[in-house]
């Protein structure tokens, strides 16, 4: 039987241009991911007051330490948990994605606005990244790498943790895994080599700095990937042949690499040393279950009547195991992968994914492999919410479905590519919260208005308040950069030891004297003057109590 005649690609007219399909993919994916933000004419926020505005604070107080502000004269020493230091070490310092959110401050943007601009940011460089390693690294058409960097940008997985906006950025990592294809190929010359040598060591250094989930999966991705290339011969003879070829500058760049990433290992072991590592208990709760990788929440466009079903409410932490793509997407990003499995590339994302889902899925009766990862790899113990992995997988998913849409349109099926092109793409759209900008920023300034010039530091507890405690200690933080006078309060990861002021809020008598004890036991213990700690007790105007 002959084969099919085959299409060219890219048809000399505006309708197949990489120029026309890129620009409509970007669209697609700010539109699918931010379609809340940007009809409400950036009136509202992506996600709700929790980890939103405590990333958002991070960003904030990086920009103003690159602007020479004093009270942010030393960056790990952000000016919460008051007199505590390393404190952004607490968690990710979202270093290397500071220079976008900074560009948008440094123009004259207010942080409101300069905010969502950082998101759409981040969106869009993973789109380009995505759409860069499609055409570049697949050689897939320019509609089918538009399909697939659409769904690694705003794919329902990564949109769902929209409440989570460090787990955004992932482009470092689409580079690291161009440079890694670029390696691997024999006519690559060990001049081109040390260039590609270079954007992987780089790509991975700036991951760890983004966030420390992205850079740890991509470690340990890199690490997996290459076992599992040696259980084929064809990757394995590459393997070899690709280290025996670029080995010298990789250990090169790698050097440099590590000597990059050394103030993040300090102040991260120092931070570990002081709160401690998690317990495998932490994190078991969210080790992905069977159900986990199917799961789309309650939110969905087209799956959201699922989440009611018992399969995904028992889950625990169920929130975060919303990490489905949606039936069809899932469906043809298998075939496409399966149909390629003759390129080595192809069969390595196989094999990545189908050892990944064996081996972090919490089986019945609790036994799981991730067990043995978690105590053994280095860092897997601060990995508490693994079935964020699922995000991950948005990249072999994007893989597929480009190749499978692509493989379609060059056999004459242009029109059927694209239909199963925007029913995967609609698959993916989600309604997420969002909250109102300006009723933030007033809860802010009425806790800053609190703050005396001569304060030396507050305690923000809201007498009668009923928004819950994170609310109030993120409002001190945001009113602390307000008034450049640092607040015992705190939000992050970890807390240092001997913090004890949480809960904030309420009206129980009994709460609001733990807490005066507990400030001044805090203050004792930290060398602070006590007289010159302010309390600051009025709700902001948006979260006063209700009148009696």
């Amino acid at each position: 039987m002959s084969a099919p005649a085959q299409r060219a690609p890219d048809a000399p007219s505006l309708l197949a241009s990489p120029w026309l399909w890129g620009l409509v993919g970007w669209v697609l994916a700010l539109m699918l991911a931010h379609h809340a933000v940007l009809l409400s004419g950036l009136r509202l926020i992506q996600g709700d007051e929790g980890d939103v505005r405590f990333v958002h604070y991070v960003l904030e107080h990086g920009f103003l330490y690159l602007r020479g502000d004093v009270a942010h004269a030393r960056f790990w020493d952000a000016p919460f948990f008051h007199p505590a230091t390393n404190t952004i070490a607490y968690s990710d310092p979202l270093l290397g994605v500071l220079p976008l959110y900074a560009a948008w401050r440094a123009v004259g943007l207010p942080p409101d606005t300069a905010y969502p601009f950082w998101v759409f940011s981040i969106t869009s460089l993973n789109y380009l990244a995505a759409l860069w390693l499609l055409r570049k690294g697949f050689g897939v058409s320019s509609g089918a790498a538009m399909v697939g960097a659409v769904l690694f940008a705003a794919g329902a997985s990564r949109i769902n943790q929209t409440n989570h906006p460090q787990l955004l950025a992932q482009f470092y990592s689409v580079l690291a895994v161009g440079a890694l294809l670029a390696l691997a190929r024999p006519e690559t010359s060990r001049r081109a080599g040390a260039g590609w040598a270079a954007l992987l060591v780089a790509s991975c250094v700036a991951q760890l700095y983004a966030g420390f989930y992205w850079g740890w999966f991509l470690g340990f991705f890199l690490v997996l990937t290459g076992l599992v290339a040696l259980g084929f011969r064809d990757t394995r003879t590459r393997l070899f042949q690709g280290l025996r070829t670029h080995g010298p500058a990789l250990v090169g760049w790698g050097v440099l690499g590590a000597v990059a990433l050394l103030p993040l290992v300090q102040h991260s072991l120092a931070a570990a040393r002081e709160v401690g590592l998690r317990s495998f208990a932490e994190a078991s709760g969210m080790v992905p279950r069977f159900a986990t990788w199917f799961h789309m929440g309650d939110a969905n466009w087209l799956y959201g009547w699922t989440g009611a079903f018992r399969t995904f409410t028992r889950i625990p932490v169920e929130g975060e195991h919303r990490v489905g793509l949606g039936v069809l997407t899932l469906v043809l990003a298998g075939a496409g992968l399966w149909q390629a499995r003759a390129r080595p590339a192809a069969r390595l994302l196989m094999g990545v994914v189908l050892v990944t889902v064996l081996i972090a899925t919490h089986y019945r009766g609790g036994m799981t492999p991730w067990w043995w990862v978690f105590h053994g790899f280095p860092g897997a113990r601060a990995v508490r919410a693994v079935c964020r992995m699922g995000i991950w997988m948005l990249l072999p998913a994007s893989v597929g479905l480009a190749l499978f849409l692509s493989r379609q349109a060059r056999a004459g099926h242009a029109w059927v590519a694209a239909l199963l092109g925007s029913v995967c793409l609609l698959e993916q759209g989600v309604s997420v919260g969002t909250f109102d900008a300006a009723a933030s920023r007033a809860d802010i300034r009425g806790v800053a208005g609190q703050v005396g010039p001569g304060c030396q530091g507050f305690f923000y507890n809201p007498v009668g308040g009923t928004e819950p405690t994170w609310k109030y200690q993120i409002d001190a933080m945001w009113a602390a950069l307000e008034r450049g006078v640092p607040t015992l309060n705190g939000y992050s990861g970890n807390a240092p030891p001997g913090w004890a002021l949480d809960p904030v809020g309420g009206a129980s008598a009994r709460r609001a004297a733990r807490l005066d004890e507990a400030v001044d036991a805090w203050a004792r213990a930290r060398g602070l003057d006590a007289s010159g700690i302010c309390r600051v007790t009025r709700p902001g105007p948006a979260t006063s109590p209700p009148p009696p």
